[in-house]
């Protein structure tokens, strides 16, 4: 925080928020929650009051304002409000560089996203850059759903069109899969079959396809399994530089899980070092005992 901020969160100084026409007054907590604020307070000298952009509502400000000046961090006032609500108030926080409500609030929307609902999520977030979690939280339950469905024998292909009509990933641009691919709940394998579908539709995205194939764990893979990952991949006509690309990062992979496994390894050593002189006194304690109830 800046000194200009942290001497106006211990001011007593008042002003005035413009909202579609009418006035909402505030203190200056409210002037320090927001990084747009402070930065028009800070660079335009008369800023009573300060214009609101119309596509906020003059509930979503009050809501805002009651809840930073009552200092309620876990945003309480809003547990009962719609999710297109929370959504819009979201944009709102966003907007206003409220950080701090705004990670309570994607919060908020994650643990309201269901499978009914996801895809209004989606669309409704999907073009605003700085709601990219809340975007990918969305994707979530059919993720999920795509884990289930793939994990009977031969049903990956079905599992796979399924996912494609609901989602619509083979038509969606590379920013959008690399969301798709960072979703928790997706294996590995299964990344890579997306992945795969994917670029044999997009083939033209070549230079994303890198940054794509890196939101696979190589390391957490059976050599076997990375193999064959890479062999398919070198049949895409991808060229030499994208290949070489690759193989840099599958060896880069294996050095890091042959430096985890030695750090277990040491673990271990340090653990038994510990542990054995422990051992040797019960040894020690119990043959004394033994000695002492021959005796």
């Amino acid at each position: 925080m800046s000194t200009s901020s942290t001497n106006m969160s211990t001011s007593s100084t008042n002003f005035t928020l413009l909202v579609h026409g009418k006035l909402i007054h505030c203190t200056s907590r409210v002037i320090v929650s927001s990084s747009l604020f402070l930065d028009m307070v800070e660079l335009v000298e008369d800023t009573n009051p300060i214009p609101i952009p119309t596509f906020i509502s003059r509930q979503i400000m009050l809501d805002l304002v009651e809840m930073v000046e009552k200092d309620d961090s876990e945003c309480a006032h809003l547990i009962l409000v719609s999710l297109e609500y929370l959504l819009d108030f979201l944009i709102a926080v966003d907007f206003l560089g409220c950080e701090g409500v705004k990670d309570v609030l994607e919060e908020k929307v994650k643990d309201k996203i269901t499978e009914s609902n996801w895809k209004n999520v989606f669309n409704y977030t999907k073009n605003i850059l700085g709601l990219v979690n809340t975007t990918k939280n969305s994707m979530t339950p059919i993720c999920t759903r795509l884990v289930e469905l793939s994990k009977g024998k031969n049903s990956l292909p079905m599992a796979m069109e399924r996912f494609n009509c609901q989602l619509g990933y083979m038509q969606c641009p590379p920013s959008m899969l690399k969301l798709v691919l960072k979703n928790d709940c997706l294996g590995d394998c299964l990344k890579f079959d997306i992945l795969k579908n994917w670029f044999l539709e997009n083939s033209e995205a070549k230079g994303e396809l890198l940054g794509m194939l890196k939101s696979i764990q190589f390391k957490e893979l059976e050599d076997s399994k990375v193999e064959e990952i890479r062999s398919e991949v070198n049949t895409w006509d991808i060229g030499e530089e994208l290949e070489n690309s690759l193989k840099q990062v599958i060896e880069t992979a294996k050095k890091e899980r042959e430096l985890d496994r030695e750090r277990v390894r040491m673990e271990w050593r340090e653990k038994r070092k510990l542990f054995r002189p422990r051992m040797n006194g019960l040894v020690l304690f119990v043959n004394f005992q033994e000695i002492h109830n021959i005796e």
